[in-house]
């Protein structure tokens, strides 16, 4: 007998739901009875959770479970197969043979130290709190059970929940705000790995900020090629070098300046003040020639015509 008799099916679909079945007993793990193995209680809490989900008899419950026991356990269970007339039957004779003798102020002080593992997901952690709770449900509230929860979750993501714990009455309510909150870390933590393999080659921001360049136009003077060619390097650079050049400017003025006083003596103006005095009126200043007071016909200085200038009787003017 299995599954697929209980519905009325076509031949395809009830091999389909049939083959369905075994994959999904192949979640449950087999339970042998021995020390240190899966909790009884546990093992059937997930039985029960799969059986009502496929909608199975009693009495296929109880065959479906003999196929997931091994060893001493599946020896105990075929000798008193005739006794379970029920599942309820067969889950009682389970828990009353194999379930360990543990005192109930055993069973509270491991509940309220569970802590959640640093890689351990919230998931994980949170079902291990509510497997403990479910032991010892009778001595133990929602309440508490959320206690546990906050108290026992690893620190980044505690402060959160203690900062929304006024919003959390059952422990349904916890788990799902302590997944959203672990799902944003992860992102942030990828995000900050992706940035950080992105930049290790090159910064993802240039803190320095682009400054115009300064192109020199030729002169007598160079930049040095190892300087960088920002505006205030350049500046600073020419700005050096300017001292220089205005020295060698004021120097160069003096000399010129010199070279001209010395050279003045070659000026016609000079010559003029050392030539011979005016004719006419014996002033030093200008020539014969273009004395103010020459006569426009015969001597410039009497205006006669039978002689000239030099030979002109006549006193000069100034005389």
């Amino acid at each position: 007998m299995s599954f697929m008799q209980e519905m009325e099916t076509t031949p395809m679909e009830a091999r389909q739901i049939y083959l369905s079945q075994k994959e999904v007993m192949k979640k449950i793990a087999e339970f042998s009875g021995e020390a240190d193995e899966i909790d009884i209680d546990e093992w059937i809490f997930d039985l029960n959770n799969l059986f009502s989900l496929m909608k199975l008899k009693d009495e296929i419950k109880v065959l479906e479970t003999m196929g997931k026991l091994t060893g001493p356990a599946l020896r105990w269970y075929q000798e008193n197969l005739r006794s379970f007339i029920t599942w309820n039957d067969a889950e009682k004779a389970l828990r009353d043979r194999f379930k360990e003798f543990t005192s109930n102020s055993q069973l509270m002080q491991e509940f309220f130290n569970i802590h959640q593992e640093e890689n351990q997901s919230v998931i994980s952690f949170y079902e291990n709190v509510i497997r403990k709770y479910r032991k010892s449900r009778q001595f133990i509230t929602e309440q508490q059970v959320i206690t546990v929860l906050q108290n026992g979750v690893k620190n980044s993501l505690k402060e959160y929940l203690i900062r929304n714990e006024k919003e959390i009455k059952k422990p349904e309510e916890w788990l799902q705000l302590a997944k959203e909150e672990e799902y944003i870390q992860k992102r942030i933590q990828q995000q900050r790995n992706g940035s950080y393999s992105g930049t290790t080659n090159k910064t993802f921001f240039e803190h320095i900020l682009p400054t115009a360049t300064v192109q020199p136009t030729p002169s007598n003077f160079q930049l040095p090629s190892q300087q960088p060619s920002t505006s205030h390097h350049y500046y600073k650079q020419q700005h050096q070098q300017l001292p220089s050049l205005t020295n060698n400017r004021t120097h160069s003025k003096p000399h010129k300046f010199t070279n001209r006083q010395q050279h003045r003596e070659n000026y016609p103006e000079n010559k003029i003040q050392k030539s011979n005095p005016c004719l006419i009126c014996n002033k030093n200043n200008h020539a014969t020639i273009k004395c103010f007071y020459k006569k426009n016909n015969g001597c410039f200085k009497c205006g006669q015509s039978n002689h000239q200038i030099r030979d002109c009787p006549q006193q000069h003017f100034f005389e």
